[in-house]
């Protein structure tokens, strides 16, 4: 552990002694021994304290499961500029990668289905120069200047 968990975790201890302490001084007085109010304090400490702290994670787990939802919602929505099937007007529409998308024309009302295609492509280097065969077995050299 570190630290400032070490101190947090005494503090805490010793507030929760102290209430129990108090607890068990006043119920002493009123009926009963103080260990048994202070163990009762204690333990209804710990109690409330794991119930509130058991609500708070879930809370926090919620609100980040929420924002990731969130978050994933708008990455796959996407506007891009069609040209209609019917009437080859252009129109801007929403696309969402996780489903199948129409739109509607805003210029003739026909409804058009969206069609995404994805293809692998390969990564390419400039060339520096290109040797070029000339005839009677001599070549040129073209240089690309920078």
């Amino acid at each position: 552990m570190k630290k400032l968990e070490l101190i947090v975790l005494a503090v805490s201890f010793g507030l929760t002694a102290a209430v129990s302490t108090v607890f068990g001084f006043a119920g002493s007085s009123i009926i009963g021994a103080f260990w048994g109010w202070f163990w009762i304090s204690f333990l209804i400490q710990f109690l409330l304290f794991v119930g509130y702290n058991t609500f708070m994670i879930n809370k926090s787990e919620a609100i980040v499961q929420q924002q990731e939802i969130d978050l994933l919602d708008k990455l796959s929505k996407f506007s891009v500029r069609l040209s209609c099937a019917y009437c080859q007007q252009p129109n801007t529409t929403p696309i969402q990668l996780n489903q199948k998308n129409t739109f509607k024309c805003e210029s003739c009302n026909q409804t058009n289905s969206v069609v995404m295609q994805f293809s692998a492509a390969t990564l390419t280097t400039p060339i520096e120069s290109v040797k070029m065969p000339l005839p009677g077995s001599d070549s040129m050299e073209f240089r690309v200047s920078r």
